[in-house]
């Protein structure tokens, strides 16, 4: 779908016209010194929930019937995960598809882009042994001893 951006101050001054172009595309409105606005037909949001919500069952039935294909697809999707060791591989699937399928019932999808940069920063952990190595050492500092949760 195209996105049209117009200046906040443009739909302040002529609301009727910039509204009128969400019948064929979504409209993002720059506004100086914040964040942009999307504005969006409701009817289409929906839509584009309900595809999210069934490609999310797809991915989760696909994982259930054949973990290799997904693993392969994830692989092919993010190539930054065949760095990671084998278990983590496993484990980063399962966590994809359990956050895509929770993010799309909630319709919430910042738990999905915190556990993929989560993930490839694991991955960049894994790339880079001197890192990796600089991590596991023992942290020296004053302050009260903090047990390891559990699990």
């Amino acid at each position: 779908m195209r996105v049209v951006e117009h200046p906040f101050s443009e739909f302040l001054r002529q609301p009727n016209e910039v509204v009128a172009e969400l019948e064929e595309h979504d409209v993002v409105l720059r506004r100086r010194n914040a964040p942009p606005l999307r504005l969006s037909d409701a009817s289409r949001d929906d839509e584009r929930a309900q595809a999210f919500e069934a490609v999310t069952r797809l991915l989760r039935n696909l994982l259930a019937h054949s973990p290799v294909g997904l693993a392969g697809a994830v692989d092919d999707v993010f190539p930054w995960a065949m760095l990671l060791p084998k278990r983590d591989r496993i484990a980063f699937v399962d966590e994809l598809s359990r956050t895509l399928m929770a993010a799309s019932v909630l319709d919430n999808y910042g738990p999905v882009a915190q556990l993929l940069r989560e993930w490839r920063a694991t991955a960049e952990v894994h790339a880079d042994p001197r890192l990796a190595r600089r991590l596991r050492a023992a942290i020296v500092a004053d302050g009260v001893l903090v047990r390891v949760p559990e699990a």
